[in-house]
């Protein structure tokens, strides 16, 4: 048997349950201050220069998702080489793809694996310095190769014109600064790519922390009137006392559990509404002017629970419909096929203005538009308009049961 200490237990635990509201803020406000740095360290970075081999990169991977793999790009280098050099002969065109790509590979391999990840970030004038040591020892290195062997065993025919030492220089330093140039725009790109998918956590967790935040915020304040009316129906010995208890438990269970589940059938919103309004129905003994229609083909249609509360109680908190004879509260919902459609409109006394202020504003309707946005981003549509005597709501659902969870 449901009984009042029961109803006063749980009203205690929802109560206390708000309590942790401090300490998701604080989650919320740490995740806000990551996700920013994240931003900015993304912002910051030399996107520009890794931005202009951000396409060369990418051709690793097509649209049809084929990778080429890093020895793939070598070889094709090779192959250029092989290329330019076999228009004079076969043992040059060899000879090209192996000294050129042998020293761009070394730039590469030492650039990437030892002074990038031990200098770059940490000390980038020491990561320079070494960066220009080590293209003077490569080209010096291999230029000295190529003059003592090419020559001799890789003749060009027809011979041209002696050019000196400047041109091999040159051309060695050209293709060793590219290299160099490479393994600096593929670390930039790799870090970038890093960032963003930190980024997209971030976004991830702050909204799951969002979400149960929101949650949370229900008002607290009917529960403790209705508490105080069903305890005035016991004390005065009123036979429907033991009915109102139930349907005020299955409203708390409704709050504390199935408002943990980030979507519930519409039956179980339906239901707390049903309740909900009977209870304002108590604050008077006269009728009030509450209309509440629903049209729904699914009772299973998924949405987010207490999604429609927070502008009901809006509804009547401004219509004052227990004092005011001449006001009124219109509640309709559809359900067809893939669309919900949710329609309230409430009276508005002259005493209070159709708008409020910023300040005036709870945070009721704020926590629905937040879940909006986080639980049906492009897959809704809130209309709220205030006259001088009505105020109207109207929010579209559709297409959430293809929506992905968060």
């Amino acid at each position: 048997m449901i009984t009042l200490e029961k109803i006063i237990k749980e009203t205690i635990l929802a109560t206390g349950k708000r309590s942790l509201i401090t300490d998701q803020t604080a989650i919320l406000n740490k995740q806000n201050f990551l996700l920013k740095n994240s931003l900015l360290t993304l912002k910051n970075s030399p996107e520009t220069f890794s931005k202009l081999y951000l396409c060369s990169m990418d051709i690793t991977t097509n649209k049809r998702g084929f990778t080429l793999k890093p020895y793939m790009i070598w070889g094709l280098l090779m192959l250029i080489y092989f290329a330019v050099g076999i228009q004079h002969s076969f043992r040059l065109g060899v000879y090209m793809s192996f000294l050129f790509t042998l020293m761009q590979f070394t730039i590469y391999i030492l650039s990437n694996r030892f002074l990038i990840p031990a200098f770059f970030e940490k000390n980038k004038s020491k990561y320079y310095l070494l960066s220009g040591l080590l293209l003077l020892i490569t080209v010096s290195f291999f230029t000295g190769i190529d003059q003592i062997i090419g020559d001799k065993h890789f003749p060009v025919s027809p011979k041209p014109p002696q050019p000196g030492l400047i041109f091999p220089i040159f051309l060695h330093l050209v293709l060793c600064f590219v290299a160099l140039w490479i393994s600096i725009a593929k670390y930039l790109i790799e870090k970038e790519k890093k960032t963003k998918i930190e980024i997209e956590e971030l976004k991830r967790e702050k909204a799951e922390s969002e979400l149960k935040f929101l949650k949370t915020q229900i008002n607290p304040h009917f529960l403790f009137n209705a508490l105080n009316n069903v305890y005035t129906m016991t004390y005065i010995g009123d036979k429907s006392a033991h009915e109102k208890i139930a349907m005020l438990s299955d409203m708390l269970r409704y709050v504390l559990y199935d408002c943990e589940s980030d979507l519930i059938p519409l039956k179980k919103e339906i239901d707390y509404i049903v309740s909900y309004i009977e209870f304002q129905q108590m604050k008077t003994e006269k009728k009030q002017n509450i209309t509440f229609l629903c049209n729904i083909e699914n009772e299973n249609f998924l949405i987010a629970p207490m999604l429609l509360i927070p502008f009901i109680e809006n509804g009547f908190k401004h219509s004052k419909i227990e004092k005011d004879k001449s006001g009124f509260v219109d509640i309709f919902l559809s359900q067809t096929n893939k669309k919900f459609s949710f329609v309230i409109k409430n009276s508005v006394t002259s005493e209070e203005p159709a708008i409020a202020s910023p300040k005036e504003k709870g945070i009721g309707i704020e926590n629905v538009k937040s879940r909006l946005n986080l639980l049906y981003p492009r897959k809704y549509l809130l209309d709220v308009r205030s006259e001088e005597h009505e105020h109207f709501v109207y929010l579209e659902l559709s297409g959430n049961e293809s929506r992905r969870k968060i």
